[in-house]
């Protein structure tokens, strides 16, 4: 319970005006109050401990009372419950989210441009996936060559990590022949840093350009929905995408292939 309370919690949670109910009521014709918000998780206030129990899974309809904008939520977990003034605080956590929830959602909590900020630092790279599922795709041609130039760049990156790791391994593999007792564990000591160095930061970037074609691909179809959308891309980029990724990228849109793009950007930063 306490893993799962963390997770609730990874990015800051904010107070917002919106109301949930049960599935079935589609008319909200007994709600319960919202408390807070973030990306992956929700609370509200019952009247009754017994309505709900830890681990207990929910399906849900959710109220933005700031512009009465509806949306389900299917798969949340229940985490919690804490007595709080004659009412009862159930905590939630959302373990899955069609695109669609997952725009809506971000609408209640980025609702400023300082709780952006704030919800934005603290976030995690797994608060933007969304099951494919129910989730529909771009009809614009234009989103889907945006998604293939961050699929390009991530393959790119790859086999610049590749490289960097086959290197070294031969160093692994020359220290394992040329030295021995202690040079040789401080030896590969450091050489095992920089190789699990290495393999983080790769795979960081690979998840992080992969995981925007995938909210690149899903782009809703709705001028205003569309609009949203773009916005919280823009806000991924900016979290997820390194300084170097999003300089490539920016030359990527300019016609540059994406190896080329990495390395001007590298020289770009270098000289900065």
């Amino acid at each position: 319970m306490i893993q799962l309370d963390l997770e609730q919690r990874q990015s800051s949670r904010f107070s917002r005006e919106f109301l949930v109910t049960d599935y079935e009521d589609s008319g909200f014709s007994d709600p319960f109050e919202g408390h807070d918000v973030n990306l992956t998780g929700l609370s509200f206030w019952v009247k009754e401990p017994d309505l709900f129990f830890p681990e207990q899974l929910l399906s849900l309809r959710v109220k933005n009372l700031k512009n009465d904008e509806v949306y389900c939520l299917e798969g949340v977990e229940v985490v919690h419950q804490r007595a709080q003034e004659g009412r009862y605080l159930c905590g939630c956590h959302i373990a899955q989210v069609t695109s669609s929830q997952l725009l809506a959602h971000h609408r209640i909590v980025m609702s400023d441009a300082q709780s952006a900020l704030i919800s934005m630092r603290d976030s995690q790279i797994n608060e933007f996936n969304f099951v494919e599922d129910g989730s529909p795709l771009s009809t614009d041609q234009g989103d889907y060559q945006e998604a293939s130039m961050a699929l390009n760049l991530a393959v790119s990156q790859m086999q610049s990590g590749r490289e960097s790791g086959e290197q070294l391994l031969d160093e692994m593999r020359h220290a394992l022949h040329s030295l021995q007792g202690q040079a040789l564990h401080h030896e590969l000591q450091r050489l095992f840093e920089a190789f699990a160095d290495g393999y983080q930061e790769m795979m960081q970037t690979t998840v992080a350009l992969g995981m925007l074609a995938k909210l690149l691909a899903h782009t809703p179809e709705q001028p205003r929905d569309k609009q949203a959308w773009k916005t919280m891309v823009a806000d991924f980029e900016r979290r997820f995408l390194s300084e170097q990724q999003q300089i490539a990228y920016d030359f990527m849109h300019q016609g540059l292939a994406p190896d080329e793009a990495l390395r001007i950007a590298e020289k770009y930063l270098k000289e900065d």
